[in-house]
């Protein structure tokens, strides 16, 4: 006896980028991370290199909470739950070194061109 299960979904799809979009948004993923991993009470990668007026998002993958928090005034994402992502947007150019409020050994650099 054979079992089938139908699983269908309810919502609008939005339509599907062009090869060339897929293409151009692979390449500046590639060549300008916008993704921060919390894994291991460490941010991977250290340090990142972006664009001003980048969103990078920070995704914690610990099981327990961490921050990303500019040591000199620029940004501070507040309380990233295990699990749960925050973003932040680097509007100047410059360098600036983070950490985490919890874990303060927890530490990493953006440099914004």
């Amino acid at each position: 006896m054979a079992l089938t299960i139908l699983v269908s979904a309810c919502g609008s799809r939005a339509p599907s980028p062009t090869p060339s979009a897929r293409t151009s948004a692979l390449t500046s993923a590639r060549s300008n991370p916008t993704r921060v991993t919390i894994s291991g009470y460490a941010f991977q990668p250290a340090t990142i290199t972006v664009a001003r007026s980048t969103t990078l998002t920070f995704t914690n993958h610990d099981q327990t909470a961490h921050t990303a928090t500019s040591r000199i005034t620029g940004f501070d994402s507040g309380t990233i739950d295990p699990g749960k992502s925050a973003t932040i947007t680097v509007k100047k150019p410059g360098t600036y070194t983070y950490y985490c409020q919890f874990h303060a050994f927890m530490h990493g650099t953006i440099k914004v061109r």
